[in-house]
């Protein structure tokens, strides 16, 4: 176990800051490691989302680099092509999708399935479950590869190998990824027709069949992403106000610059809330305020606190309770403490009491966290460690408590390597972007930009990209510029001391 080096921090100038173990320069690096790591975990990541890890591990037992995210970006879909509805009466029924494949540039875009859960221009509450998909055509594909599709918000693999769809907004999908797409290899004019057992539980019973048309070239850079993007918007709420930042501030800063999200979302839900007249914190007290929508956001304010978690964690509450509450909140000011904490501790054990410092001892949250230092301890293996947690909680996201638990076991088990901790975060399966992308932050920020291996670093290259609105091209280089001057006028405004005069 490493030695905790404690450093004091002197401001430099406005916009940069200085001290004897972490100089201007040194604090530019860890800042844009800690960003090119969350781009990286997000990376890997985000073609495993929604996987259960057994079958992670037994389809990449040598997870050891990307598994698809930068094999094309999407360029478009097609709108849905099929429709057809699954009988009611909550017992299992074949259905079929039946379309032709409309015209697209065979030479540069591939077409990838999506089976719709949920068709855009409805909005009705529907429940049901999938099974046995099947492509008969135009390859007829006898077996069932779960490792062939992905899942998306509303809808999850089930323990028994089926697709749960619970649906209230307009984001839920089945979609083929994109290795699997590259095999079917759809042409134009050709009648795609995919079978599947259903069962309708409640609500609407409709399904749709579109296609999603990727480009053939690699993608370069990362995003756009809902984890780094939100963060994009707290830095420049603090930028335009200053930081005496309030939350409604940060609020105001959601309404003026991002576009419309999934109601569906804590996010969503917030941002429909505040644009009726209702103000944070009152925004983020909604049924789906615990969600992890804080935890996977807070970086940016451990970013602009280098060495102070307890001044981090208290931005991270403003921030957070702009769409989230309780649970939701503490999650944001976990990461927000460790993140700071990571400018002057590389021991991932202390950076995870600096953590739990910041969060109410008797949550639920602090709980789980402890839960698996003790399980760390008594020496279980992680996947044991991780069993545990899931049996528990066994849904995804909502409410933030086995995301909490895999972001602490990562960290844990990976004990401060880069390589190792995003592969276990990746492989334990659920939320896979936003964890492994927090782990792999704070790893990033440990190192430093220059100690990430390249084969991770050098397909994001300096390019990030986010969706809020008239700032949405970055280059990392830049970016880092932003945050650690914003750091400086923070601690220019703070000193030594916690002084918000601010109201919420």
């Amino acid at each position: 176990m490493r030695v905790r080096a404690l450093v004091a921090l002197s401001l430099a100038s406005a916009s940069a800051l200085a001290a004897p173990t972490l100089s201007a320069a040194r604090y530019q690096d860890k800042v844009r490691g800690a960003w090119t790591g969350k781009c990286i975990g997000g990376a890997l990541g985000m073609p495993l989302e929604g996987w259960r890890s057994a079958d992670i591990r037994a389809k990449y037992p040598n997870l050891n680099g990307y598994v698809g995210y930068f094999s094309g970006a999407q360029a478009g879909w097609s709108g849905f092509l099929a429709e057809t509805l699954i009988p009611k009466g909550g017992d299992w029924r074949t259905v079929t999708l039946r379309a032709t494949v409309p015209s697209f540039n065979t030479s540069t875009t591939l077409a990838s399935p999506i089976i719709g859960l949920s068709l855009e221009r409805y909005s009705a509450k529907e429940s049901y479950e999938l099974r046995n998909v099947r492509v008969l055509r135009p390859e007829n594909d006898a077996s069932f590869r779960q490792s062939d599709w992905s899942t998306a918000s509303a809808c999850w693999w089930t323990d028994e190998g089926s697709v749960k769809a619970d649906f209230t907004g307009e984001r839920a999908w089945l979609k083929m990824r994109d290795d699997a797409a590259h095999r079917l290899k759809l042409l134009p004019g050709q009648q795609i027709l995919i079978s599947m057992e259903a069962r309708h539980l409640s609500g609407d019973n409709r399904l749709g069949l579109a296609l999603d048309y990727l480009t053939m070239a690699p993608r370069t850079g990362f995003g756009p992403d809902d984890d780094t993007s939100y963060q994009i918007t707290g830095l420049l709420a603090l930028e335009r106000n200053g930081p005496d930042l309030t939350a409604r501030e940060i609020g105001q800063e959601w309404v003026r610059t991002l576009p419309a999200i999934d109601a569906s979302l804590a996010e969503g839900l917030a941002l429909q809330r505040m644009r009726s007249g209702i103000l944070p914190p009152e925004s983020g007290q909604h049924p789906i305020g615990e969600a992890i929508g804080g935890q996977m956001k807070g970086e940016i304010w451990g970013l602009i606190c280098p060495g102070r978690p307890d001044l981090a964690a208290e931005y991270a509450r403003r921030d957070g309770v702009v769409a989230h509450q309780k649970n939701g909140v503490y999650g944001e000011q976990f990461v927000a403490a460790m993140t700071a904490q990571a400018f002057v501790e590389s021991d991932v054990h202390h950076l995870i009491d600096a953590g739990l410092r910041q969060v109410p001892p008797d949550s639920e949250y602090a709980a789980v966290v402890k839960s698996v230092i003790d399980a760390h301890r008594a020496g279980r293996a992680w996947p044991d460690a991780l069993k545990q947690i899931t049996d528990k909680y066994p849904g995804i996201c909502n409410p933030v408590f086995a995301e909490a638990g895999i972001v602490t076991l990562a960290l844990l088990y990976g004990d401060g390597d880069f390589d190792t901790t995003i592969t276990i975060a990746a492989q334990c399966g659920n939320d896979t972007d936003c964890n492994t992308a927090t782990v792999a932050s704070l790893i990033g920020c440990i190192d430093g930009w220059r100690a990430i291996p390249a084969r991770w670093k050098a397909p994001i290259g300096d390019d990030f990209r986010c969706f809020v609105q008239g700032a949405e091209e970055w280059k990392i280089s830049r970016l880092t510029k932003r945050i650690t001057a914003a750091g400086g006028k923070v601690r220019a405004f703070h000193g030594d001391g916690m002084r918000f005069t601010a109201p919420m």
